[in-house]
């Protein structure tokens, strides 16, 4: 071991420092990965175990031939990436989603084509749309939103239209070619229509819960600043999702209260306040 140790701090050949710095970059990307996403998922536990592992591949090549050590080593570190790929797949891939292209929207007041009573009118048509598709129990996703995946808008169908109800429910409305996707509001506009979202790998949800909200919240999981609004298709129940957090039961006030923070016209305050305020119960 020693005679390994002293070698490779010692070889400055051109191709052995090549060696050492890729196999040092890689063995600190992967387990700065694992660490990440463990901790993330809190499971602390796995970390341990990784570490120990190491420990006790380090302790067993002060007795064992060289070969054996290498074997021994490469072995753990392939396992280590493979339980990592296993168990981190869907928290690595709803990453990928927030490094991917944005639409952004700059709301520079001075600027934009609309004003706060235009943003309260589109407030109301939405909270409009919602109660009457909840009485007919008719299932609705609708996405606010000031940057999103272009793969996500992609998905759907370019609308680019005036925000209303009338809109809304005709997009909504059973056996239509979009009413099973979402609609996404950006820049005071219906944008796209029928787009397909992340689900959420959760497995601590409400059994009641359909593809609808495992879409809202894995959308939500994968870009946290964005509002997520739930129209349940069994029930009627209105919902919001924000940051993977769910709030049920919505009335129209409380629901105008959210759109009017996600349409930017409360301020952070507010929007903690309102949050904080709503019934907690997870949807």
């Amino acid at each position: 071991m020693w005679d390994f140790l002293t070698n490779f701090f010692t070889d400055w050949t051109l191709s052995t420092v090549f060696a050492r710095v890729g196999i040092v970059l890689l063995f600190t990307l992967v387990f700065y990965a694992l660490f990440y996403y463990a901790k993330k998922s809190n499971m602390q536990t796995l970390i341990i175990f990784a570490v120990l592992a190491v420990l006790f591949v380090f302790a067993l090549s002060f007795a064992l031939p060289k070969t054996v050590v290498m074997f021994l080593a490469y072995t753990t570190y392939g396992i280590i990436c493979l339980v990592g790929v296993s168990l981190f797949n869907q928290e690595f891939h709803r990453d990928l989603f927030r490094l991917s292209l944005k639409r952004s929207v700059n709301r520079d007041s001075d600027e934009d084509d609309y004003g706060r009573d235009d943003l309260n009118q589109s407030v109301s048509e939405i909270v409009k749309a919602c109660l009457r598709l909840s009485k007919t129990d008719t299932g609705a996703l609708i996405i606010v939103a000031d940057d999103l995946s272009d793969t996500i808008l992609e998905s759907g169908t370019k609308v680019n239209a005036e925000i209303s109800a009338e809109l809304l429910e005709t997009l909504f409305f059973p056996k239509t070619p979009l009413h099973d996707g979402a609609v996404v509001i950006t820049d005071n506009k219906v944008v796209s229509a029928g787009c397909y979202l992340p689900l959420t790998q959760a497995h601590n949800l409400p059994r009641e819960f359909g593809t609808r909200h495992r879409a809202a919240i894995g959308v939500s999981e994968a870009f946290p600043s964005l509002t997520a609004i739930v129209v349940s298709e069994e029930t009627g129940i209105i919902s919001a999702v924000r940051d993977g957090k769910v709030k049920r039961y919505l009335d129209a006030d409380q629901l105008k209260a959210i759109l009017e923070c996600a349409m930017k016209l409360a301020d952070k305050g507010q929007e903690v306040s309102i949050w904080g305020l709503l019934n907690d119960e997870e949807d």
